[in-house]
């Protein structure tokens, strides 16, 4: 009954600083991507459903990621306390082993890998392409809110548009106006009932464009050379926009699938090879990464517990430090896969190599 306490000490002091983790690292993560992304949602007045949505998806994009950091920061963390108070001197004194106080904690990174594979196998992606979208709806608002109703707009893509009613906020018009005059040998002149602006993506690697939809109205249009006029009559017409790449692209990856899509495109005969390279790393990256978080278990042992009661406060610096070593390391080893340097389901393994074997040394160092 005492060895079962004990167990159950130990769980829920590594379980309260990796819960902490979690929020801390998220809140930091979230923090620098709202600096980076707070023009574009300030210039164009996004609404707060749409933010929420967009800090929802960041935040599950994120946690595959940083479930592991905050792990290893909470096993840093309860054993470095342990050590620093002379408990795991006592939990010896009593005849259990370090392998057996880590017991609990093993149970824990396993339960820990399973929820960060769950992530990365389809929240991950879902939350990556939902991002994605979401970012297209907030940037259509840009282009929406351009627009004045009861006011001649000539800076709208060159042209000349009208509208007498407008509600930026959807992006939808009433008794629309438009002369294009982009060619003009033929000037067109478009008269529609009501109209609506759409963000749409032409292709998997653009930024995509935008769409002024049109619709009950009248195309009038004149040859000036042959002193031709031809009006058409409509019940949708539609003008497309390409919108510049200013900040990048949208590029649809093999993250951005789901398992089974994954799957299914790895089945793909017809992909090249740097295509099939690409999915079996991302394949085999996604299971690297959800074992991460066992391995740390020795790490972070064998750091935390070779800590000296003043150097509680090295404990974040050390996870940092080994983050940043891992995650520099990773981004080699998908390289290597992906160049095909070296065996894809080998080459993301290698952080893994890495940590297994410093924490095997460091483990086995705390076990006196």
């Amino acid at each position: 009954m005492r060895i079962r306490k004990i167990d159950l000490y130990v769980f829920k002091e590594v379980l309260t600083p990796f819960l902490g983790g979690v929020v801390f690292f998220s809140f930091v993560f979230l923090l620098f991507q709202m600096l980076r992304l707070a023009e574009e949602l300030i210039v164009n007045n996004a609404p707060f459903g749409l933010v929420m949505k967009l800090l929802w998806s960041l935040v599950v994009n994120f946690l595959p990621l940083g479930l592991p950091v905050a792990f290893l920061v909470g096993v840093l963390m309860a054993f470095a306390r342990f050590s620093g108070d002379s408990e795991i001197v006592a939990m010896k004194a009593g005849g259990m082993g370090l392998p057996r106080i880590a017991a609990p904690v093993f149970i824990l990174s396993i339960g820990v890998s399973v929820l960060s594979l769950l992530l990365n196998l389809n929240w991950a992606p879902w939350s990556e392409i939902n991002m994605r979208n979401t970012l297209l709806k907030i940037g259509n608002r840009k282009f929406a809110s351009s627009i004045n109703e009861g006011t001649f707009t000539s800076g709208f893509f060159n042209l000349l548009l009208y509208t007498e009613k407008s509600n930026n906020r959807a992006g939808k018009m009433e008794k629309v106006f438009l002369y294009d005059d982009r060619d003009s040998k033929h000037p067109m002149t478009v008269v529609a009932k009501t109209g609506e602006l759409i963000r749409v993506q032409t292709g998997e690697d653009d930024l995509g464009g935008l769409v002024l939809q049109l619709q009950d109205g009248s195309l009038h249009q004149s040859d000036q050379a042959e002193s031709d006029y031809q009006k058409m009559d409509f019940s949708t017409y539609q003008v497309f926009f390409d919108i510049p790449d200013k900040t990048g692209k949208f590029a649809f990856k093999p993250r951005m699938y789901g398992w089974l899509d994954l799957l299914q495109q790895m089945k793909d005969t017809g992909a090249s090879v740097e295509r099939m390279r690409e999915l079996k790393t991302e394949f085999w990256r996604r299971i690297a990464v959800a074992i991460t978080p066992i391995l740390f278990v020795l790490l972070g042992i064998g750091f935390g517990t070779v800590r000296t009661r003043g150097a509680r406060t090295g404990v974040m610096l050390v996870a940092f430090a080994t983050m940043a070593i891992y995650w520099q390391v990773q981004v080699s080893s998908i390289w290597l896969g992906e160049k095909g340097q070296l065996p894809a389901w080998f080459a993301v393994q290698i952080p893994n190599l890495l940590v297994a074997a410093v924490g095997a040394f460091t483990f086995r160092r705390a076990s006196w």
